[in-house]
């Protein structure tokens, strides 16, 4: 059971670890081409939360099935899996939505003829953003909860 706890914690700083930069990577600018250049990076880094993360939850829901730790409904693995879920459907429900959005108006001839980005496109750029900064956040407080371990 110690290589499988081993597991869990590796897998949750590898797989959360590289989405802590997410919002300083998508820092406030007005251009188009910087813009773009953060949404490449943060892309490239996503392959991390989706692999190592999915392993973190899994290794987790094993870890419960096979150990004693008490009750689901304990604040620490109730509140987990809550703010898992809340994460889950910021991402896919909000984020990607959103992001989706961003970039095919960064396609778009308008804005490539443009330095600056028109106000809209900045307003969705912020959207993205902030969003990440929630998922973040709500990470954070999983942390918190898997270490503190409140009853």
């Amino acid at each position: 059971m110690e290589w499988l706890v081993l597991l869990h914690v590796l897998s949750a700083i590898i797989g959360l670890g590289p989405a802590y930069a997410f919002p300083l990577l998508l820092r406030p600018t007005t251009s188009v081409e910087e813009m773009e250049r953060s949404l490449r990076q943060v892309a490239r880094l996503e392959l991390f939360p989706k692999i190592s993360g999915t392993l973190a939850v899994l290794s987790g829901i094993v870890l419960f099935w096979i150990g004693s730790y008490g009750s689901l409904l304990q604040l620490w693995i109730g509140g987990t899996l809550v703010l898992y879920i809340l994460i889950e459907v910021l991402i896919v429900g909000f984020l990607a939505p959103a992001l989706k959005k961003l970039q095919a108006a960064l396609s778009s001839p308008d804005a490539r003829t443009r330095p600056e980005a028109p106000a809209p496109l900045a307003a969705m750029y912020a959207k993205v953003r902030n969003l990440h900064l929630w998922a973040t956040v709500l990470g954070t407080i999983i942390f918190i909860l898997m270490i503190l371990k409140p009853h």
